[in-house]
């Protein structure tokens, strides 16, 4: 394993453990980030530092799901990448090829699916578990180390 998917483990072990939760929402409040849902036309979502604020926007027109996994990427961003401004594309899928982008979803692949979900599918397929889970094939495929 590389060293910065020890380090973005480490930090979520240690968000896990200082806040007793994993939630995107619940943690972006413990860490003072400001979350803005508006229309954000192709964007899924950004993240800016605006006058030392972390603040994530998220497109307002997403399904509940979608709005969760775009929070948890861009809260990626605001702990790994504090004073850069990143925008999430909707035509961009989640196998994104800038550095940025790819821990930020490492990130939000490792916050949102616990290890404890995973021993429930031992045998499954990755389809499989997309489908029961309702979880992004690329983001299990981050989760398992495929990509």
């Amino acid at each position: 394993m590389g060293i910065m998917k020890k380090i973005i483990l480490n930090i979520i072990n240690k968000l896990a453990e200082k806040y007793d939760t994993c939630e995107p929402c619940e943690l972006a409040d413990y860490l003072g980030v400001v979350i803005i849902e508006r229309p954000l036309g192709d964007k899924l979502g950004a993240y800016m530092y605006i006058k030392k604020t972390k603040t994530i926007f998220i497109n307002s027109s997403l399904d509940e799901a979608l709005k969760r996994i775009v929070l948890a990427h861009e809260l990626g961003h605001a702990i790994l990448h504090k004073t850069q401004n990143c925008y999430f594309m909707k035509n961009n899928t989640l196998l994104l090829t800038s550095k940025f982008e790819w821990q930020a979803n490492f990130f939000a692949a490792n916050l949102l699916i616990p290890d404890s979900l995973l021993n429930n599918y031992y045998g499954y397929t990755i389809n499989e578990i997309s489908t029961i889970e309702n979880i992004p094939v690329e983001l299990l495929k981050l989760k398992f180390d495929l990509i």
